[in-house]
């Protein structure tokens, strides 16, 4: 049975031709919630800002491959092996919506939001305690953090080799001079505590940060709420996604219709740093001859300056275990051709043995 026809205009008034909606009606304006953000400013920083910025993911660290190296002598000194366990899952509107909430009178004890956040109706905690407690640490004494005051060439010293000063004029280091154990600690901190993805190129703040992790213990709950403080003000990726999202649900955040989490990196084990260093190697090498195929210099410098080694770490893989699979393959051909013609051999050589009934029987 056909479909009754929907009713129509009247045709006295009607011109036959379909309007088309004004840009204004069919246009839908994002207007400013109270439930998510706490003024019409933090909206606006939301909107201009946060909302358009990358978010760096933590990762987590297999202690076990790195026991005897300065990476597990720092874990274990500092008692973090719940801060480099594996992160939780973070969801990536709970993260922006976190850092477009955070005021500038957070760390001010006369302001009545202090170590406060608004968050989805109601303010959470957040303080060097909080950070903490998420974490299971406890409160421990520790060496009080004066990075600023070290000598750049004491640093240069401590954790590089074959350098007896700071490059004069330079505000950075090149990541391949590095000590061999100074690298594997520099991803940890690259990731987890001073969150970068310049990571082929050493600031000066990174440098004294690994420099003191070698000898000295960090109050790590001070360190990151300060960063997470810094990051709100700069335009910076975001950072420490896993540990807001954690804190947010532990204080009743619903997050039950969340629904784009933030990408999650490799874990920092041996075998990724091995082929983090591969990789970064084959960069330097290809910056070096100069431009191939159309590649400029500019665009592969600006790649390596810019892109974590480790991240990009899935498609080197991807690709090694190809050509393994191919060279493999090939292999396995040459094999069955060898093993073909060692049989033809054979059975040739019965037969002219006069054995060509045991070779039939066979």
């Amino acid at each position: 049975m056909p479909r009754a026809k929907k009713p129509t205009q009247d045709a006295g008034t009607s011109s036959g031709k379909r309007k088309t909606p004004s840009k204004k009606t069919s246009k839908q304006v994002a207007l400013y919630d109270d439930n998510k953000f706490e003024t019409e400013e933090a909206w606006s920083v939301y909107k201009n800002d946060t909302s358009g910025r990358g978010i760096i993911s933590e990762r987590r660290v297999l202690t076990s491959d790195f026991e005897n190296e300065v990476l597990g002598q720092v874990i274990a000194r500092n008692r973090w092996e719940t801060f480099v366990a594996t992160p939780r899952v973070a969801y990536v509107e709970i993260v922006k919506e976190f850092y477009a909430n955070i005021h500038d009178n957070i760390d001010n004890p006369e302001h009545p939001q202090y170590h406060r956040v608004y968050m989805r109706g109601q303010y959470i905690p957040f303080s060097p305690l909080t950070i903490l407690r998420y974490y299971g640490l406890e409160n421990m004494e520790t060496d009080v953090f004066e990075a600023a005051n070290t000598n750049p060439d004491d640093v240069a010293i401590s954790i590089c080799q074959g350098i007896d000063h700071w490059p004069i004029g330079s505000s950075t280091l090149d990541y391949r001079n590095l000590l061999p154990q100074v690298r594997t600690l520099d991803k940890m901190v690259s990731a987890n505590l001073l969150p970068t993805t310049h990571t082929s190129t050493v600031t000066m703040e990174r440098a004294r940060l690994l420099h003191w992790l070698q000898t000295k213990t960090l109050d790590i709950g001070n360190y990151i709420f300060a960063n997470v403080c810094h990051i709100r003000g700069n335009r910076r990726c975001l950072a420490f996604p896993s540990l807001i999202t954690g804190i947010c649900e532990l204080h009743g955040i619903d997050l039950s219709h969340e629904i784009t989490t933030v990408k999650r990196t490799m874990q920092i084990d041996r075998i990724g740093i091995r082929s983090s260093e591969l990789h970064m190697h084959r960069k330097q090498e290809q910056r070096t001859q100069g431009p191939i195929a159309g590649q400029g210099v500019l665009a592969d410098d600006h790649a390596s300056t810019h892109v974590d080694p480790m991240a990009e770490d899935t498609t080197h893989r991807a690709a090694e275990l190809h050509q393994w699979r191919t060279a493999h393959a090939t292999l396995e051909a040459q094999i069955r051709d060898i093993f073909c013609k060692l049989h033809s051999d054979n059975i040739i050589s019965l037969i002219q043995g006069q054995n060509i009934c045991h070779v039939l029987e066979n």
